[in-house]
């Protein structure tokens, strides 16, 4: 799963007013990018967990005990049974990740703008394969099997896996290229989407310091 930009990615109807481009349903994970033209609408109470990261338009969602107001930059996370109300006031479009897998109760996650989240102090990558690369980030929400949050780097080359998790993220800001040891390649920059699946392996080069909004999705087979 790879889009150079989310924003100019083409969906197809699924509905009177909603749109969808799904790179992963296999009856355990549902992930892609959805949109929904302005109206209200209902999120079902089912039993999932989902992480969204909003990229353009604007929601009122109120669900119990809570209200948001979701506008681009919005990273937040709804738990399972969870019923929410949408009222759609500009065309509005996201990454999801929803879990179907079995799992517990929680509370909603949100933060407001996952571009400006203060991620405290940086620290040296464990291995560099050159340059300094120094990164931070940050869980705004950690259930079940999904960690939520932002992650940033400045520049370097430094090796990656991926064990036993899935990672799908969203380029914020910065621009990278990953080489994959499989011999694929994918040059990211804002607006990009990627997943790499567990087993992965490659390296990452960092061209400019990169800010990502991230799901990792642990225990996969």
């Amino acid at each position: 799963m790879y889009v150079e930009n989310i924003l100019t990615a083409a969906l197809e109807s699924i509905g009177p007013r909603t749109f969808d481009l799904p790179f992963v349903d296999d009856g355990e994970l549902q992930i892609g990018i959805w949109e929904c033209t302005p109206g209200t609408l209902d999120e079902p109470t089912t039993d999932y967990d989902e992480s969204m990261f909003m990229v353009s338009g604007r929601v009122s969602v109120e669900g119990p005990g809570v209200a948001y107001d979701i506008s681009p930059g919005t990273l937040w996370a709804t738990p399972r049974h969870w019923a929410g109300h949408w009222n759609v006031h500009q065309t509005v479009r996201k990454v999801y990740v929803i879990d179907n897998r079995s799992g517990g109760p929680a509370s909603p996650g949100c933060c407001a703008n996952a571009y400006t989240l203060p991620l405290g102090e940086a620290a040296p990558r464990p291995v560099v394969i050159a340059g300094d690369p120094r990164e931070r980030s940050l869980d705004i929400w950690a259930h079940n099997r999904l960690n939520v949050g932002v992650w940033e780097c400045t520049p370097g080359e430094f090796p990656f896996r991926r064990d036993g998790y899935d990672e799908v993220f969203t380029v914020l800001a910065g621009s990278a290229t990953l080489y994959f040891d499989d011999g694929r390649d994918f040059h990211v920059s804002a607006g990009s989407v990627l997943l790499t699946p567990a087993g992965t392996t490659g390296r990452w080069v960092v061209h400019e310091t990169v800010r990502k909004a991230y799901t990792i999705i642990n225990d996969r087979d």
